[in-house]
């Protein structure tokens, strides 16, 4: 308490000396032009000086960063300040800062120099029963009036500077702080740093993920028939060592975008829907297609493929043995896609998974206004997803 009242009070009084020293330089100024001015006139002339003087000095380079820092060490502002003066929005601000912390300051100076020894003598003149001397001031009338006139005067020596100080310390945040579009361009770099952490774990989820549920399931089957039948055992050590290096591929890369913050993530090359099948097939799974659309977008059919990759690998991880449905169709709105597997029944000891297989899938569906519904449907597990497809020129097939 006692280090933030010292330190408040420097602040008020590093004011104090500005706006002295610009209300002097502006009533001498204005007495010199004038050949001789009154006092009133002399203190007009003085505090216009200190606001016209105050304001130039805010508006100088550098400025800004002195004055917060100078918020922060003596004010103790734990509201966020922004230093760099980037605009004239803030440069204004700043302007206006200083203008108040000289006003704050010759207020707290008038306080103490003039108050504090005023009352002082009116309590001296008390005790000497001097009433006399405190008549010019007006407050030699009475006894009581005298004594009520050096209280208040030593209470607005401990208030004013207190006032002025707390105006300050409300005050610094909006002058000193963030504009609008300041708060509003934070919120969307944000933002970007969401999305694109976002965009970076959908990219490890749908690559990495997928990569490592097709080597587990194709190291398991090559240890069941590594003793009947070493050649489809050889097939899928085979897939397992493609898949590892496509994979370890996609990580470097991956790894590469983490490194470079500033390099937009760039969209790995998409499998096409037979590659994407056949590798599935030779995972084991039987699945069954149907067609019938037309010409599809190439940024919507990439989403659907990355779908039906998801789809198929949930498939393989928590389905049961049998067919696999997928049918791909479209009318004059949308591209639907539809993918049935049979649904694993209680107690079936499925994968373990992160659960942010059907989350992605909704995500990048979002991303062009469609949408993903999964849940279970009579015998099966149903993905269904309704993806917009406007007529294009460019196929897909």
């Amino acid at each position: 308490m006692i280090r933030t009242t010292l330190m408040r009070g420097a602040w008020l009084m590093l004011g104090a000396a500005i706006g002295l020293a610009a209300g002097v330089l502006g009533a001498v100024l204005a007495v010199s032009a004038s050949g001789g001015t009154d006092l009133r006139d002399g203190l007009a002339w003085g505090l216009l000086a200190v606001l016209l003087v105050g304001a130039g000095v805010g508006l100088l380079p550098g400025v800004r960063e002195i004055q917060v820092t100078a918020a922060r060490t003596l004010l103790s502002v734990g509201s966020p300040l922004l230093a760099e003066s980037r605009s004239w929005a803030h440069r204004s601000r700043s302007a206006a800062w200083t203008v108040l912390h000289a006003l704050a300051g010759l207020s707290t100076g008038f306080c103490v120099l003039g108050l504090l020894p005023g009352a002082a003598v009116t309590f001296w003149a008390l005790g000497q029963d001097r009433l006399d001397l405190l008549e010019p001031v007006g407050l030699g009338a009475t006894w009581w009036s005298a004594l009520l006139g050096g209280l208040a005067m030593l209470v607005a020596t401990v208030a004013g500077p207190a006032l002025a100080g707390g105006i300050a310390v409300r005050l610094a945040p909006v002058l000193l702080g963030p504009t609008a579009a300041d708060r509003l361009a934070l919120a969307e770099h944000r933002l970007a740093a969401e999305r694109r952490h976002t965009v970076l774990a959908r990219e490890l989820h749908d690559g990495i993920g997928h990569a490592l549920s097709i080597i587990g399931i194709q190291a398991a089957a090559a240890s069941r028939v590594v003793s009947a039948h070493p050649d489809r055992a050889a097939g899928a050590l085979q897939a397992i060592e493609s898949t590892a290096r496509d994979a370890q591929a996609e990580l470097d890369h991956l790894l590469g975008l983490l490194r470079d913050p500033q390099t937009p993530p760039a969209r790995s090359v998409r499998e096409d829907l037979p590659t994407l099948l056949a590798k599935h097939r030779t995972a084991g799974l039987t699945i069954e297609v149907h067609q019938d659309h037309g010409r599809v977008p190439r940024l919507v059919w990439d989403a659907m493929l990355d779908i039906l990759a998801e789809a198929l690998t949930n498939a393989h991880r928590h389905g049961e043995p049998g067919a696999v449905s997928v049918a791909i169709t479209q009318d004059d709105r949308s591209l639907r896609l539809q993918v049935d597997n049979p649904a694993a029944a209680a107690g079936h000891d499925a994968q373990p998974s992160g659960g942010r297989g059907i989350l992605g899938m909704q995500e990048r569906a979002a991303l062009l206004d469609g949408t993903v519904r999964a849940g279970a449907s009579a015998h099966s597990w149903r993905v269904e997803a309704l993806l917009p497809a406007p007529a294009t020129e460019e196929t897909t097939r």
